[in-house]
């Protein structure tokens, strides 16, 4: 074979290269293009969805046909309703579908009587709100202060000049002991299963529940001259014991003669009178 053949040969492969480089080049950019412009298609299109969802929106919640027109509060009582909508921030000419829950919400339940909230919008002109009040179940006392406790041993509010203050008074606590929410559960406890035992005892008899160093509870009275030793826990059983005990002594005509009950032991307890123990 002459050598300008072959030269000529290879010279052909190398163009048909160029070309098929270029051809597959072309060919990616084409997909590409086209990509990129489904993408700002796509993109286009979604812009304006949006845009249009934003429009409807602005004009329903400028709507009167969503204007607020009624405010349904529950679990509170009128004059703790009023203070609600009013640091709510809504009025009765707002906008039903504006309203921020979430926002409403937390002013709401900044309010130291009120625990927790939930609220509800009902298409086209109301909203329902349902507040659960906290209950007071005894006074703390912490470095000379006194502060309103709940059902669950948790102390939200401290004590105010117009505040009912009819309750037992926790002691023995100090400001900044990490143990405190332990023994106020434990306090809250107590109180729970003493509502529940029908004693001869009122839970208005109930004067304070000490908080002993070793965190059990020492129980004492408005007219009784004893203390009750508490322990930790079975609160249940010990109130039901107590009031076993309170029947006999009543029938004996020694309940004013005892000095303490102890409850915490397993199957009996400890009364000890003045000068003797039984």
């Amino acid at each position: 074979m002459k050598t300008g053949s072959v030269l000529d040969h290879q010279s052909v492969k190398r163009d048909r290269k160029r070309i098929k480089g270029f051809l597959l080049f072309k060919r990616t950019l084409g997909q590409l293009g086209f990509g990129l412009i489904k993408m700002f298609l796509f993109l286009l299109v979604l812009g304006g969805v949006s845009l249009a969802f934003i429009s409807v929106y602005q004009f329903l919640s400028t709507s009167p046909y969503f204007r607020l027109q009624n405010i349904v509060v529950t679990g509170v009582n009128d004059d703790l309703r009023e203070e609600m909508i009013k640091i709510s921030g809504i009025t009765e000419v707002g906008n039903l579908l504006a309203i921020d829950l979430t926002a409403i919400k937390r002013n709401i339940e900044g309010h130291p009587w009120i625990k927790s909230v939930f609220l509800k919008k009902k298409f086209p002109h109301t909203l329902y709100i349902k507040a659960e009040n906290e209950e007071s179940v005894a006074i703390v006392l912490l470095e000379e202060k006194m502060y309103l406790m709940d059902r669950e041993g948790v102390i939200f509010k401290d004590v105010k000049r117009d505040d009912c203050i009819d309750f037992p008074v926790v002691t023995g606590l100090s400001a900044g002991d990490q143990k405190n929410e332990a023994y106020l559960k434990r306090a809250a406890s107590f109180l729970n299963a003493f509502h529940q035992e029908e004693t001869s005892l009122s839970a208005k008899e109930l004067s304070e529940i000490h908080v002993r160093e070793d965190g059990t509870l020492t129980i004492y009275f408005n007219k009784l001259p004893f203390k009750v030793f508490f322990g930790k826990e079975d609160f249940i059983r010990k109130t039901d014991a107590l009031r076993h005990i309170i029947k006999h002594l009543q029938a004996t005509h020694r309940l004013y003669q005892a000095r303490s009950i102890d409850l915490d032991y397993d199957v009996r307890a400890v009364v000890a009178f003045t000068g003797r123990v039984v």
